[in-house]
């Protein structure tokens, strides 16, 4: 079973921190596994679901990101 949570932020897309993101999930076993970005509504969110093997880990990087004050849904199964 794998594992995933969700991060949601403000546009416009911002590689470079979705790059930073990205290093600390990867230092913990995650990977970036999808990537939604608003289609007609300039309000919504950009959404990163980030996809791990093993739920404590999962967890670690969810409450590393939200201590850097990020939003972050999750952890939850994935599939």
């Amino acid at each position: 079973m794998s594992y995933m949570f969700e991060v949601y932020y403000k546009p416009p897309a911002d590689p470079k921190k979705e790059s930073v993101l990205l290093e600390h999930v990867a230092e913990l076993g995650g990977h970036l596994d999808y990537r939604e970005e608003p289609e007609n509504e300039p309000r919504e969110n950009i959404c990163l679901t980030y996809e791990f093997d093993d739920l404590d880990r999962a967890a670690a990087a969810a409450e590393c990101l939200r201590q850097q004050g990020e939003y972050v849904e999750g952890p939850q199964p994935y599939g």
